[in-house]
């Protein structure tokens, strides 16, 4: 099987389980356990701390320990602290072992995004090989949540603790049968980090400000000021992944240059815009297609070019310093839109307004910072 589908497959089986977790964590702390809604809100700083901690410690051991290795270990410890959780099932231990499998989950990915990088020779396969991860990731993202918000009626929210230990394991053969790719590794704790990929961590971090609007804000808006209900969210969530599923690999063969991802930040920030104006749940279908066209655009080509950009001898560390650039904008996003939101209900420009003019920033800066040739020659 072509590395590209064993990753991709690989991540269908690791969402699956993940997003039947994950999908309903909060949620049930605050349900299903009892924990004030303070408490759960600390659990979310908890897990931004965390999962920032993970991003550069993942760095260092997809380099040191190796790619592969490092996806092994962490695919399997994940599971473990979730069957310790699900064996005891009280809350304090619950949130101890899920901030744990979130640590892990993460240095997973940073792994993962180095192995690509390690594998695809040019600009074009890196970009073919993202948009094929993406394929098995959102197929993943497209079942989960609607199967496990019926377990979680049924059964409640440890079963969905138990599943989401069990199911990741079914990919841990393919993951076994990796081969660990040869590179070069720069030794030591410090790296230094070359100017062109610093430079390039600045419209990133406003670009995932962006994209972190798909989630808390875009659900809170439309839920209260557009009257949509929470199942009516859930299947706009639900029609972005399944877009991603069967466009995102015909949409990839044509992201051939770097500089597109302008292009794809200027269709974000309209779409976001249009927000402001959807007046009813059909609109909001129309719209939420332009959003996905956005992200089948941007993210492959953000994770391309991080990877050409990086340096081969500390790939790892530069995978998860792009990481954790990538998981402060989305938890910023939610931060300030949360800020904006009591006056986005009066008046919608004042948060979607503010999107745009951050998608606009990030398109500027793309445009200075990225230039094709330069790119591309850098991987060759």
């Amino acid at each position: 099987m072509e590395l590209s589908n064993k990753l991709a497959l690989i991540g269908a089986v690791r969402s699956l389980g993940g997003s039947l977790l994950w999908s309903f964590t909060g949620f049930a702390l605050f349900q299903y356990y009892r924990l004030p809604l303070t408490l759960t809100s600390i659990f979310y700083v908890a897990q931004a701390v965390v999962s920032s901690i993970a991003f550069v410690i993942g760095g260092y051991l997809a380099d040191f320990l190796g790619r592969v290795r490092t996806m092994i270990i962490s695919a399997v410890v994940s599971s473990i602290v979730l069957i310790i959780a699900y064996l005891i099932n009280r809350p304090l231990v619950v949130v101890i072992m899920v901030l744990i499998q979130s640590f892990f989950n993460n240095v997973y990915g940073v792994a993962n995004t180095s192995i690509v990088g390690d594998y695809a020779r040019s600009f074009s396969s890196l970009v073919r090989y993202f948009s094929r991860l993406r394929v098995g990731i959102n197929a993943g993202w497209a079942i989960g949540p609607a199967i496990g918000g019926l377990l979680y009626e049924v059964y409640g929210f440890r079963v969905l603790m138990l599943l989401g230990s069990i199911i990741p394991l079914a990919a841990l053969p393919l993951l076994v049968s990796l081969n660990e790719p040869n590179y070069m590794v720069e030794t030591g704790l410090t790296f230094h980090v070359n100017k062109s990929f610093a430079l390039f961590l600045i419209p990133t971090f406003l670009t995932f400000l962006v994209m972190g609007q798909l989630g808390f804000p875009l659900l809170t808006y439309y839920n209260a000021h557009d009257g949509l209900t929470t199942f009516q969210v859930g299947l706009l969530y639900m029609e972005n992944g399944l877009l991603v599923v069967f466009l995102q690999d015909l949409i990839g063969r044509y992201l051939k240059k770097p500089s597109l991802i302008s292009l794809g930040m200027v269709i974000y920030g309209v779409s976001y815009l249009t927000v402001a104006f959807i007046p009813n749940f059909a609109w909001a279908i129309a719209d939420m297609f332009f959003i996905t066209f956005a992200e089948m655009i941007v993210s492959p080509l953000s994770q391309s070019i991080a990877n050409t950009l990086a340096d081969p001898r500390t790939r790892g560390r530069y995978m998860g310093l792009y990481s954790l650039v990538t998981g402060l904008g989305r938890t910023t996003a939610s931060s300030i839109s949360s800020l904006l939101l009591p006056y986005a209900l009066r008046q919608p420009l004042a948060m979607w307004g503010f999107v745009f003019a951050v998608s606009l920033s990030s398109t500027g800066l793309y445009a200075i910072l990225v230039k094709d040739i330069a790119v591309v020659s850098r991987r060759a």
